[in-house]
């Protein structure tokens, strides 16, 4: 009787082992896959300077996880998480012009022809554009059928956007297409991304300062100004990172950028990314990289332009006033003599 037990006991430990056993390895691809973190990389590929604007072109790359074999292993996310973001600076802040991705056949959004930089910016929305009535089970019913309606216009830049060409498009639900749209081949200017490595001036650590020696002039920029941004992306490596930054002259200062890539978490705001600064002499501005709603160029009939055309009219009337004064004094002074 007493063997008996023992034998069923041994029995229930088997089982109650086979069971952990199997429980373990249902837990296991968990575990495993707890360890693998999705992470996106960004990271400055060319920057184009231009009558003191700058296009600055930065790479996005993607890693996701899947499970293989019940373990997390990372992989790159091609083609969907490959694209550029293009942006202008305009002296002092970020135009965020569009983006593309390459290996899904989209157009840049930057080209550069003979020297002529252009700027193709596309913007697509669901609009209606047609209301049926149908009758379903004797009931009538109204329905409004949408449209992908997509906007392209083409700026030549040179100190301010010039619009030059435009189009319009509509794909309906259906599959069919229509575009009234005239000169596509201004499109070719675009198959390809422009690729102009940064040229810039690495910096030199002296005595608690960032120092960019350009040309003739020296600038010497505390290196706790920039701690605050850098130092939640790259911890104890900061001062590392700091003695890699390079400057070349935008504006009315230096643009400062950071030559290797930054990594952030999924889904990171890339806004908050440590790399890209501009210092006019007195202060440093860290230039935010906006992703979200395309913003147009600054146009060549801008307020600025326009203060200068009131200036020279003003010019204009006081010289005539001078003159006409001249005028009735030169003849009064004839008359009285």
């Amino acid at each position: 009787m007493e063997g008996t037990k023992l034998e069923d006991w041994g029995i229930n430990m088997r089982n109650s082992f086979k069971i952990s056993f199997l429980v373990l390895l249902l837990i296991l691809p968990l575990v495993s896959g707890e360890t693998c973190e999705p992470y996106e990389t960004y990271s400055i590929t060319s920057i184009l300077p231009t009558n003191g604007y700058a296009f600055i072109i930065v790479h996005h790359s993607e890693w996701v996880c899947e499970v293989i074999a019940g373990e997390g292993t990372l992989r790159r996310n091609m083609p969907d998480g490959e694209y550029n973001l293009y942006y202008l600076f305009n002296g002092s802040d970020l135009l965020f012009l569009g983006k593309s991705n390459p290996l899904l056949g989209e157009p840049s959004v930057v080209a550069e022809i003979n020297g002529t930089f252009y700027i193709l910016q596309r913007r697509q929305r669901i609009v209606p554009y047609k209301n049926v009535t149908m009758t379903i089970n004797g009931e009538t019913k109204n329905f409004t059928l949408t449209a992908k309606k997509t906007e392209m216009r083409v700026y030549r830049f040179d100190a301010c956007a010039s619009l030059i060409w435009n189009c319009t498009g509509l794909e309906f639900q259906n599959g069919t297409e229509r575009t009234k749209c005239n000169r596509t081949e201004i499109l070719s200017y675009f198959a390809n991304t422009p690729r102009k490595s940064p040229s810039g001036v690495k910096g030199v650590i002296e005595n608690g300062f960032i120092v960019f020696r350009l040309a003739n002039l020296t600038y010497r920029i505390p290196v706790t100004e920039f701690e605050g941004y850098v130092s939640g992306f790259f911890g104890n490596k900061t001062l590392n990172v700091l003695s890699t930054l390079h400057a070349l002259p935008a504006g009315k200062g230096i643009l400062i950028y950071y030559p290797g890539d930054v990594k952030v978490n999924m889904g990171g705001l890339a806004s908050e990314l440590s790399l890209l600064f501009f210092y006019d002499g007195k202060k440093l501005i860290h230039l935010k990289m906006h992703v979200g709603s395309v913003q147009e160029p600054p146009g060549c009939g801008d307020r600025s332009n326009f203060s200068r055309g009131l200036t020279l009219s003003k010019s204009l009337v006081i010289l005539t006033g001078a003159i006409l004064m001249f005028i009735l004094v030169y003849w009064g002074i004839r008359r009285n003599v």
